[in-house]
């Protein structure tokens, strides 16, 4: 038998020689040797040799791995023990010996010294239980009072939607008149005309301070716009061979001017230049010549330069109202032709490079005869040149005559033009969290020849002051409007409100599908006497500005839009819009658009406490109104205030024009206006009581989508009543029942309604007229048609 497997490497072999010893008589001892045996390498055959030496060497390489690998964990594992074991006796163990202990030992003695105190009132676990409770709801007041608990005071909302009077009480405490005047004495440090360095710099101070007011959404959007520039002018008048030369300077310079030189004309003083005044001239033989008509400013520039057109002057001057006692002032208005369309002289209705551009001589929107502006002594050298020959407007002022009399003008104007000149505007926006496919703008003038502390640069102080405080309440209280909010700084106004059209005619499909109401705030100024604010607002938006409630003791008068500005381009495309405006700056007077229309001025008046108060609410009704606008959870259209302003209106214009026109069928598709407006108003009374009243504040999902429904189809109104062609033409402007008439001046405020029925009834066209007026009875009809398809889609 065969024993194998023995780890000592023993194989004993009974009764048996080894090879080595084959051919030996000596036999094996019984007993087991001392020592084991010794082998002879010899009886290892070379085939088992090399087995083995290979088995060797592969045992030797993972013999000589192994401890490698063993030494290193060893070391790792010693560090390891090593540094807890410091951690322990240098900190754990002092922690626990000197301060945990400790605490443990007087939290004993404490608790003992409670229960043997306890144990002779009552119960202590009893009584534990009640301290447990007093302090636990201690505790949970004072966070409560303190406003680290979200509730509805401290997030600023009243279930599901914003609470207005606590927002509105946070921003009055917030409401920052040193930064209002700190913007508003960089705004006016220098003349910052469209195109120019001085807007450069205050397009980057707007655009850094939308940036830092951390608006989610900045950007600059450049545009090219035909503009011009002052270079040459020059003006010399000639009586009886005598010869006076007028000083001319860089505020006698009208932006939008057309270059043309004239010499040896008549002088014709044509007092406001309406047409009423050119008639009077032209009945008297006044104007048979060749003349350049001198004209005091009037409310529309550009209508007094297409009158001066029609009546063949072949040059025109302006004379500018003194300020207090200095009458040196010269304003420097634009008069680019508004009546045709806004924007870009050489793109008329379209953007940029999408049909060829005209040619500067064929475009409405520039005059056809030059223009000067010239101060109030300027003006009064000119007529006393005139003597008192001619027709009498008023104590010596004489409208001059042609022939040997006369006063014989020599006159230049040669600007600087840029055919495609860069404006831009600045765009912010806050984003909305509900339907934030609808959106209002917020929008104010930048740009001007002049440094403009009152006219645009009060506006665009309180835009950003604007800014700040929605941003403020961000912070404050988490809020977001429910629909988007855009701020807008508009460039390029002052040649024919550039910015704001090409961006318009850029974005125009998204603006009319976003945008229900433009808000713009230009025209706001400091109030230094009455609380008195001028709203020009779509009817729709007539009794939200009109009520008292939210005004802020203003005496706020509203009415139609009978205005051009940078809001034209969008009601012009069926975009309600509100312009906001001080008597003082509607007005238009001196020292808006002159030199003298520094900060000092306003720095002055801002030292008195009245004007300042006066300015913060002013800030505060801005700030409300705009709130609600964008944060209502039903938009604040008024279908039944809206209806009765167009009756007045038809009837207005029946009671002028009733025996020539038709109205068959006006009185129908008001009454379909009518039935619209009391399903609104019983939706929405219904949906206050169910929600505000009834539920306080939480709104049924299904309400929600009736909702933002009704939401939409109001925002659809005044879009669906704009015609493709728009008004004969002036196919600019798409919005046929509120828009400008050609001829507006003499009569406001009913030249800014049925502007296609008016402008054929001033000529004299019937046809015209009644086409025009079927049109927008259709248009109405129609409107109210698809407002009562959409019941359910609430896509659209």
């Amino acid at each position: 038998m065969r024993f194998t497997g023995i780890s000592n490497g023993y194989d004993r072999v009974c009764d048996e020689e080894t090879e080595g010893n084959a051919g030996s008589n000596q036999e094996t001892s019984a007993s087991i040797p001392i020592n084991p045996p010794e082998y002879d390498s010899s009886l290892i055959n070379n085939e088992a040799n090399l087995s083995n030496s290979n088995n060797r060497a592969m045992e030797q390489m993972d013999l000589e791995d192994a401890p490698q690998e063993n030494n290193s964990d060893e070391r790792l594992f010693d560090k390891m023990f090593h540094f807890r074991d410091r951690i322990s006796n240098n900190i754990v163990a002092p922690v626990r010996e000197r301060i945990v202990d400790p605490l443990v030992q007087v939290t004993y003695i404490i608790s003992e010294k409670i229960d043997y105190y306890l144990n002779k009132v009552g119960n202590p676990l009893i009584l534990r239980r009640f301290f447990y409770v007093f302090l636990m709801s201690t505790i949970a007041y004072l966070v409560m009072s303190s406003g680290l608990m979200p509730t509805e005071r401290s997030t600023g909302t009243k279930g599901m939607f914003s609470d207005f009077d606590i927002l509105l009480d946070y921003t009055k405490a917030e409401v920052d008149l040193s930064k209002l005047e700190t913007d508003l004495q960089y705004l006016s440090s220098m003349p910052h005309m469209s195109g120019t360095q001085g807007d450069w710099a205050i397009r980057n101070y707007v655009a850094e301070s939308f940036s830092n007011n951390k608006l989610k959404f900045v950007k600059e959007t450049e545009f090219t716009a035909y503009s011009n520039y002052y270079n040459e002018a020059s003006l010399k008048a000639v009586k009886n061979g005598g010869e006076t030369i007028f000083e001319l300077t860089e505020s006698n310079f009208n932006p939008s001017c057309t270059n043309g030189e004239l010499k040896n004309m008549n002088l014709i003083y044509g007092n406001t230049g309406s047409m009423e005044d050119l008639h009077i001239l032209k009945e008297l033989g006044m104007l048979d010549e060749d003349f350049i008509l001198l004209v005091h400013y009037g409310k529309v520039v550009s209508e007094q330069i297409l009158l001066a057109e029609k009546f063949d002057a072949k040059g025109i001057l302006f004379i500018t109202e003194p300020y207090g006692d200095d009458k040196d002032v010269v304003q420097k208005k634009s008069v680019a032709i508004h009546q045709y369309w806004t924007g870009d002289a050489l793109t008329p209705g379209w953007y940029g490079g999408v049909l060829p551009e005209i040619k500067p001589q064929e475009s409405k929107s520039l005059p056809r005869i030059p223009s000067l502006p010239l101060s109030w002594n300027q003006g009064s050298k000119l007529l006393s040149l005139l003597g008192d020959t001619g027709f009498k407007w008023k104590e010596n002022e004489y409208s001059g005559e042609p022939g040997e009399k006369s006063v014989r003008i020599d006159m230049k104007v040669n600007a600087a033009t840029r055919k495609k000149h860069p404006v831009h505007n600045v765009i912010g926006k806050i984003e909305g969290r509900e339907q934030n496919d609808k959106a209002i703008i917020i929008a104010a003038s930048r740009t001007n020849g002049i440094n403009g502390a009152t006219y645009p640069a009060f506006g665009t102080a309180v835009l950003l002051s604007l800014i700040q405080s929605f941003q403020e309440l961000k912070y404050k209280f988490g809020w977001k409007p429910l629909r988007n909010i855009y701020f807008i700084s508009f460039g390029g106004s002052e040649f024919n409100y550039a910015g704001a059209t090409e961006l318009l005619e850029q974005q125009l499909i998204t603006i009319k599908n976003e945008v229900y109401s433009v808000l713009d705030i230009s025209q706001l100024g400091l109030v230094s006497s009455d609380k008195k604010l001028d709203v020009q607002s779509h009817p729709l938006l007539h009794n939200f500005f009109g009520n008292r409630q939210d005004s802020f003791g203003f005496d706020v008068s509203v009415r139609n839009v009978e205005q051009y500005g940078d809001w034209t381009p969008f009601m012009a495309s069926g975009i309600p819009v509100s312009v906001l405006s001080t008597p003082e700056i509607l007005d238009s007077k001196p020292p808006i658009d002159t030199s003298k229309d520094v900060f000092e001025k306003f720095k002055k008046l801002l030292e008195s406490p009245d004007v300042r108060q006066k300015t913060s609410d002013l800030i505060l009704y801005i700030f409300k109104s705009s709130l609600k606008l964008a944060d209502s959870p039903l938009l604040p259209f008024d279908i039944t205030d809206y209806l009765q302003n167009l009756a007045d209106q038809f009837r207005s214009l029946a009671g002028k024009f009733g025996n020539e026109l038709n109205f068959v069928g006006a009185q129908k598709a008001l009454l379909s206006w009518r039935a619209i407006g009391l399903e609104w108003s019983a939706w929405s009374d219904g949906w206050r009581n169910i929600v505000y009243n009834r539920d306080e504040g939480l709104e049924p999902s299904l309400l929600s989508v009736h909702r933002w429904t009704w939401n939409k189809k109001l925002s659809n109104i005044v879009r669906r009543q704009c015609s493709a062609t728009g008004v004969p033409q002036r196919q600019f402007y798409k919005n046929i029942i509120f828009g400008p008439t050609l001829w507006a001046q003499d009569t406001v405020p009913e030249s800014w309604v049925f502007p296609g029925v008016r402008d054929a009834t001033s000529n004299g066209d019937w046809n015209a007229a009644q086409q025009e007026l079927d049109a927008v009875i259709r248009m109405l009809e129609e409107s109210a048609a698809l407002f009562m398809e959409e019941t359910t889609d609430v896509g659209n």
